[in-house]
C-alpha cells in the first residue's frame, strides 16, 4: 500500500504474462462469436466485426490499411525509436549513474506485441507532463521483456506493463503493473510517492504453500467453476487467475476423475482463444469483462502455442476427439505460415496484436497488411515448441514433424549454442546474447530427451552436456539451481524453471543425473507455490512428483 494518504491512482490491468489471481480490466479487443468452427466443440472464435463498429468507420479503416500496405512505422514495431524519452538500455553501470546524478531509475518492461503496452506508451508514458517528470527525475530504462526476461522475473514482474522504480543501491522503491493514466502517472513521478500494486492479491501471514500434489489438487478441485468452465472460481485457496493455464489443463488431463470437467475445459480454451479463420491461439481472454472489444489480447505468443500444441496432442492421443485434432493440424499450419523461417530453419517468438485484422473474416484479412511478427528467436520456447512437435508427431502418426523438430534443433545449436550450453535471445539484427539462463539450458534439455527419445537414437551426448551446464547453476547460499549465472544480478530461484527441470529429470536414469552432478531433491524442494500463485507454474513439476515416468517415456 501507499505511504501516503492521496488518491490511489486508476490502474488499467495489462495482460498476464506471469499473472496473479484476477484481472480488473481487460484488453482492448474486438470479437463477437457467431459460429461453430470446430466439429462437436462450441467454438466461439469466429471473429467478425464488433455490431457496434459502423460501416463507415469499417470503410475507413480499409481504406487506410490498403493505402498504408504492409508499410508501418518504427514507432509501431519499435517503441524506442519514436519516444519522445531518451531511453537506456539496461546495464550495471546505470546503478554508478544513479548514485552520481542522485536520480532513480525508472525501470519500464514492455512486449511490442501487447495492446495495453502500446496504449500506455501513446496515452501515457508520451504525455507531455510524464515526459518532463523523467527527463527532470529519473534515469529512464527501456526493458523488452522477451529479451530480459531474467530482469522481469527478478523484480517480480507479473504482468504488463510493468514500471519498476528503483534506487542506486537496486532497491525497490516503487513498482506497478497496468496502464495508469497520465495524470496519476505525473504526479506519481513528480512527487516521489512510493506505489506498489502488484497484480495479484498479497498473501496473508496465514496462507500455508501448496507444496504436494494432493494440496494441488485440492486447490484446482476448489477453484474449477462449472458454469463459465474455467478455472476461475473462489474458494479458500483465493480466485486464481484468467490466464491461460495449458500446463494446468494437461495435468488434469492425467488425473481419472477429472476426464469430464477437463474436456469441457479444453472446450472453453478454444472458444475463448482459438482463431478459427488462420489458426493460433491468442493470449488472452477475460471473460469477465462486459465490453467485447477488451476482453481478447489478440497477440499470438510461440510459447503459448507450444503449451497448447502439446496440450491438444496429448488431448486427442488420450480421448480420440476430431475437434482437437483439427486444432493440432490447423496450429501447425499457423506455425508454418507465420512463426517460422523455413530458409533459416528457426521459429520467431510472437506475431503483434491487433483487434482491426482479427475481427475481420479470413477473406476480409487478404487485402489487410497482417500484424507484424517479432522476428527474434528465443531458445526457451523455440524448444518448448520443438518438444509440442515430438508429441504432435506421436499424436498425428506423422513422422514429418520429427524432421521438423530435428531441423530447428540443428538450427538453434547453429546460431545460439556455445560451448557451454545455450544463449537466449537471437534478435533479428544482431548477434545472440544473453548468456548463464536457466530456461535456456532446461528447455532445449527436454527437447532433446523427447527428439532422442522418439527417433530411437542412441548418441545422449547433446543432453548429457546440457545437464553438466545446468549443474554449474548450483548456488551455495540458495542450495538450489539458481535462474541466471551472472555477476550482475543476485542469485534467485524461479519455481517455473524448477518445475521444468523437474519433469526433465524425472525421465532420466538417476544414474546420469547423479554423475552430472545433480542433486533432484534440490529441484523437488522448490516445487511449491503460494495461494493465488499462477498454478501453470508448478504443474509439470507436480506431474513429475506424482506420476514418475517410465524411463524413456515422455508422458
Amino acid at each position: 500500500m501507499p505511504e501516503h494518504a492521496a488518491p490511489i491512482p486508476t490502474i488499467r490491468k495489462g495482460p498476464e504474462f506471469r499473472p496473479g489471481p484476477h484481472v480488473e480490466d481487460g484488453m482492448k479487443r474486438t470479437a463477437d462469436p457467431d459460429r461453430d468452427r470446430l466439429a462437436g466443440v462450441q467454438a466461439e472464435t469466429g471473429l467478425r466485426a464488433h455490431s457496434g463498429l459502423s460501416a463507415v468507420v469499417l470503410l475507413s479503416f480499409l481504406c487506410l490499411t490498403l493505402a498504408l500496405g504492409a508499410s508501418r512505422t518504427a514507432a509501431e514495431t519499435d517503441y524506442a525509436e519514436g519516444s519522445r524519452i531518451d531511453w537506456n538500455t539496461f546495464h550495471p553501470g546505470l546503478f554508478h549513474r544513479a548514485r552520481t546524478e542522485n536520480r532513480p531509475l525508472f525501470l519500464y518492461f514492455h512486449g511490442q506485441w501487447c495492446t495495453w503496452c502500446r496504449d500506455f506508451q501513446n496515452e501515457s508514458l508520451e504525455h507531455d507532463g510524464v515526459v518532463d517528470a523523467i527527463r527532470a527525475g529519473y534515469i529512464p530504462v527501456l526493458i523488452d521483456l522477451d529479451r530480459r526476461r531474467d530482469l522481469f522475473t527478478r523484480y517480480g514482474g507479473r504482468g504488463l506493463p510493468f514500471v519498476v522504480i528503483v534506487d542506486a543501491q537496486d532497491e525497490v522503491r516503487g513498482r506497478f503493473t497496468g496502464h495508469v493514466g497520465p495524470a496519476d502517472l505525473t504526479r506519481l513521478l513528480t512527487e516521489r510517492r512510493r506505489q506498489i500494486s502488484v497484480t495479484g492479491r498479497e498473501v496473508a501471514p496465514a496462507d500455508e504453500p501448496i507444496e504436494t500434489v494432493e494440496a494441488f489438487r485440492g486447490m484446482l478441485d476448489e477453484v474449477y467453476d462449472p458454469r463459465s468452465r474455467r478455472l476461475s472460481g473462489s474458494g479458500m485457496f483465493g480466485t486464481l487467475s484468467k490466464r491461460p493455464q495449458p500446463w494446468t489443463l494437461g495435468f488434469l488431463l492425467r488425473q481419472d476423475e477429472w476426464q469430464e470437467r477437463v474436456r469441457a475445459l479444453l472446450d472453453q480454451t478454444i472458444e475463448d482463444l482459438w482463431d478459427a479463420e488462420e489458426g493460433g491461439f491468442f493470449f488472452f481472454f477475460d471473460p469477465d469483462q462486459p465490453d467485447p472489444e477488451r476482453a481478447r489480447e489478440t497477440s499470438k505468443r510461440l510459447d503459448q502455442n507450444a503449451a497448447f500444441l502439446w496440450l491438444f496432442s496429448d488431448a486427442y492421443a488420450r480421448l480420440g476427439i476430431p475437434a482437437y485434432r483439427e486444432v493440432v493440424e490447423r496450429n501447425l499450419d499457423y506455425l508454418r505460415n507465420h512463426l517460422w523461417d523455413p530458409g533459416e530453419q528457426r521459429f520467431f517468438g510472437s506475431q503483434f496484436s491487433d483487434d482491426l485484422y482479427y475481427a475481420q473474416s479470413l477473406e476480409g484479412r487478404q487485402d489487410l497488411a497482417p500484424p507484424p511478427v517479432d522476428r527474434t528467436s528465443f531458445t526457451d520456447a523455440s524448444s518448448q515448441m520443438i518438444a509440442a512437435l515430438v508429441h504432435a508427431a506421436d499424436a498425428l502418426a506423422d513422422p514429418s514433424l520429427l524432421d521438423w523438430a530435428g531441423a530447428a534443433l540443428k538450427s538453434m545449436q547453429r546460431d545460439l549454442g556455445t560451448e557451454d550450453g545455450y544463449l537466449h535471445a537471437l534478435p533479428p539484427d544482431g548477434p545472440p546474447e544473453l548468456e548463464g539462463y536457466l530456461p535456456a539450458q532446461v528447455w532445449p534439455g527436454i527437447a532433446w530427451h523427447l527428439y532422442l527419445n522418439a527417433t530411437g537414437a542412441s548418441d545422449r551426448q547433446p543432453e548429457l552436456r546440457l545437464l553438466e551446464t545446468v549443474a554449474s547453476f548450483k548456488d551455495a547460499d540458495l542450495d538450489a539451481y539458481r535462474e541466471r549465472r551472472s555477476p550482475e544480478l543476485e542469485p534467485w530461484v524461479e519455481t517455473r524453471t524448477q518445475a521444468a527441470l523437474a519433469w526433465w529429470l524425472g525421465r532420466l536414469d538417476p544414474s546420469a543425473v547423479a554423475a552430472a552432478g545433480i542433486r533432484p531433491e534440490k529441484v523437488r524442494d522448490q516445487l511449491w507455490i503460494v495461494p493465488g500463485d499462477d498454478p501453470d507454474d508448478v504443474a509439470l513439476g507436480f506431474r513429475a512428483l506424482e506420476r514418475p515416468a517410465p524411463l524413456g517415456t515422455d508422458l
